[in-house]
């Protein structure tokens, strides 16, 4: 329906779905993109979170995480499993993050959260993913996406949201947190996508499930990922070009200026 409004006003046009989802993203800090994945498909992911976990809990130690507040962080699970890069290049998603970023983005991250029921997780803290980043720019530094493989709503403890907070520097007063906040709900199988910089924690689990969410942290290519995914991966020959894009591939940092024009040469004569 159009708008009626007066004044020198440019109104933005939403032709589809992606430019939807953008606009959400960029004016109120979220957006939820449902119907991603099947209850089948869903079934198996669940398997392969835990099953990530329990590798990672055995390696590291459960008293060692409980330490370190790690208990129940599936860390960079594609590193255990590659299937796991299926859930960081779903086309659709994709095409929201670059219509935010720009075409050349990073996987920062990609990290597994496990809420189960009546258990508070370390993730219930107020933040960004951009922790220590308090200022305001123009235009988005990362966006995260965090695909819900169980249902995420108040009675799960889905995710809590401070809208608009991605534009201010401080984090607001706990009066209007209180009175502001928003559990954004989604059904299992969707992509809540956020502006990093917006304040948002995990709610506590009061259900009788655990709830799963596969969190990724796409950024432009100027900041470091907090995985370098290159260098645990190795060479790949099976790694499509834009998936080793993807994976920070095509930004490492050369280790000298001779590595560094070595590499501009590749690229020139790629492109011819």
């Amino acid at each position: 329906m159009e708008e009626n409004f007066y004044g020198r006003i440019e109104q933005a046009q939403v032709g589809d779905n992606v430019a939807r989802y953008t606009e959400e993203v960029a004016v109120r800090g979220f957006t939820v993109i449902p119907d991603l994945f099947s209850p089948a498909e869903l079934v198996e992911w669940r398997k392969k979170i835990d099953s990530v976990y329990n590798k990672q809990e055995v390696e590291f130690g459960r008293d060692a995480l409980i330490e370190i507040q790690e208990l129940d962080m599936c860390r960079a699970p594609l590193l255990y499993d590659f299937e796991f890069i299926r859930l960081a290049t779903n086309p659709l998603v994709l095409s929201v993050v670059k219509q935010c970023l720009g075409d050349w983005i990073v996987l920062s991250q990609q990290n597994g959260i496990i809420n189960r029921p009546h258990q508070i997780h370390h993730q219930s803290s107020w933040h960004r993913d951009l922790p220590y980043q308090n200022y305001v720019i123009s235009r988005p530094l990362a966006v995260s996406v965090l695909v819900t493989i169980d249902e995420f709503s108040e009675e799960t403890g889905g995710t809590q949201v401070v809208p608009f907070t991605h534009k201010v520097e401080m984090l607001p007063s706990a009066t209007y947190i209180e009175k502001n906040r928003t559990v954004v709900g989604a059904q299992a199988g969707s992509a809540i996508v956020f502006d990093s910089m917006l304040f948002h924690r995990a709610g506590v689990n009061k259900s009788k499930i655990i709830r799963r969410g596969v969190n990724h942290l796409y950024t432009i290519p100027l900041l470091k990922q907090q995985y370098d995914f290159p260098r645990a991966l190795g060479e790949r020959s099976d790694l499509e070009a834009t998936n080793a894009q993807l994976l920070g591939y095509t930004s490492q940092v050369p280790i000298d200026d001779r590595a560094w024009r070595e590499s501009r040469a590749a690229r020139i004569l790629r492109s011819r």
